[in-house]
C-alpha cells in the first residue's frame, strides 16, 4: 500500500518533471558561467563602448574636417545626416559602457558597424577582417549577458524577470533589451 510520499498522481508528476526540467537547464547555465565567466564579456563590453564613443567625437563639427574646402565630413554635416551618426555612435558607446540596454545597443552597433562596412570594403588597402571583428563583438554582446557584468543591466534584470515571470508583457520586451 502506497504511502502518501509514494503516491503519484499526473498532477504530481508534472510538476516533479517542470522541476527536473528546469534544474536542467539551470544546471546547464551554471555549467556555462563555471565554464566561461561573464566578467572578461563585461570587459570586452566596456572597451567596445569605448571604442564607439571615443569614434564619435572626431564627428563633433568643427573648423577642421573640410568645412574651408567644403569637402570631406563638413558635406556631411551640412547634410544633416552627420548629425543622426553622431548621436548614434554616442549612444552605442554611452550605452555599452554603462551596461545599459546592452542587447539594444548591441543590435544598434551591428547596424551601423555592417553600413560602416559595407561603405568601406571597397576601398584598397583596408584590412577587411577589422570591420569583421566590429560586427561580431556586439554579435557576441546580444547572444549573452554581457551587461550583467559591471553593468546597470545585472540591477534591473532581477526585478524584469519577477515581472516578466508574472506575466507582464512590457518586462519581458524589456528583459530582452537589457
Amino acid at each position: 500500500m502506497p504511502t502518501t510520499l509514494q503516491t503519484q498522481t499526473p498532477m504530481t508528476e508534472s510538476l516533479r518533471n517542470g522541476q527536473e526540467t528546469s534544474r536542467r537547464e539551470q544546471s546547464r547555465a551554471d555549467w556555462f558561467r563555471a565554464i566561461a565567466p561573464l566578467w572578461p564579456l563585461g570587459l570586452a563590453r566596456i572597451l567596445y563602448g569605448y571604442l564607439w564613443w571615443q569614434q564619435s567625437g572626431w564627428k563633433v563639427p568643427s573648423d577642421d574636417f573640410g568645412r574651408k574646402s567644403g569637402g570631406g565630413l563638413w558635406y556631411w554635416v551640412q547634410q544633416q545626416i552627420q548629425y543622426l551618426v553622431l548621436i548614434t555612435e554616442t549612444f552605442i558607446g554611452a550605452t555599452l559602457i554603462l551596461g545599459l540596454g546592452t542587447r539594444l545597443a548591441s543590435v544598434v552597433a551591428i547596424g551601423m558597424a555592417a553600413n560602416i562596412t559595407i561603405g568601406i570594403l571597397s576601398v584598397p588597402h583596408e584590412w577587411g577582417w577589422t570591420y569583421t571583428m566590429l560586427i561580431m563583438f556586439p554579435v557576441l554582446f546580444l547572444l549573452t549577458d554581457a551587461g550583467r557584468s559591471f553593468g546597470v543591466d545585472a540591477f534591473l534584470a532581477p526585478p524584469l524577470d519577477r515581472a516578466a515571470a508574472g506575466g507582464n508583457r512590457l518586462a519581458r520586451l524589456i528583459r530582452w533589451l537589457v
